[in-house]
């Protein structure tokens, strides 16, 4: 009769955090997996270069490896949730980080980190800072620092061409490799925007000739 007293204690057994179950080393994604996650990663290493490069800062020839690790060890776990966006949007306690990278990642296209949408809006993205903070410095470089940024410009344009060449050898090698294809592409980018500042330089370096050879005349009046 004592024994009819006392509830029976439940045992709660605690669900598995789906969470933690999203994330997966690198190794062991499948390779579609893979391939989302290097154009993922190829896309902000993009944007990190054009900002670098707007604000002033030293910019290196463009190495995927080299921001892609960056990023991998500061922010992995987030750089992997990021690849089950449609599972991750239908849970309501997700954090607002997750729920900013899975919005950037449609916006950017989906899976094709380089599609139609991503790519202009990466190109519309980069002009507009562009103008706002590279033409304001150019304008205040003297002759010499012109001619030693066109110089510099040049010698990473020549580095990149290279390095397109190379991949493009190497993704017919592999007989049209997906992740080949997409740095190939991501390099055509970056060729494109040196061109460009290279033209602009040698705008500035015009106008700086021009303005130099008024300077005599004048003071000779």
């Amino acid at each position: 009769g004592r024994s009819e007293r006392w509830p029976v204690k439940k045992k709660h057994r605690r669900r598995p955090s789906k969470k933690k179950r999203r994330w997966k080393p690198y190794s062991k994604l499948s390779w579609e997996e893979k391939q989302e996650l290097d154009e993922r990663q190829s896309h902000r290493a993009s944007r990190l270069r054009a900002e670098m490069f707007a604000k002033g800062q030293p910019v290196a020839p463009y190495n995927t490896t080299q921001f892609l690790m960056e990023d991998h060890d500061q922010e992995e776990p987030d750089l992997k949730t990021g690849l089950y966006p449609r599972r991750a949007a239908a849970k309501s306690d997700d954090t607002s980080e997750e729920d900013f990278l899975e919005e950037a990642a449609e916006e950017d296209g989906g899976s094709d980190g380089m599609g139609g949408d991503g790519s202009e809006f990466l190109q519309r993205d980069f002009s507009e800072t562009y103008e706002r903070y590279h033409v304001e410095s150019l304008q205040n470089m003297s002759k010499q620092e012109l001619v030693k940024e066109y110089l510099e410009l040049e010698k990473c344009l020549s580095r990149m061409e290279e390095e397109n060449n190379r991949l493009r050898m190497e993704s017919k090698k592999h007989g049209g490799d997906p992740a080949e294809a997409t740095r190939v592409r991501q390099l055509e980018l970056e060729v494109d925007r040196l061109r460009a500042e290279n033209l602009q330089l040698l705008r500035e370096m015009d106008l700086a000739r021009q303005d130099q050879d008024k300077d005599p005349c004048e003071l000779g009046e």
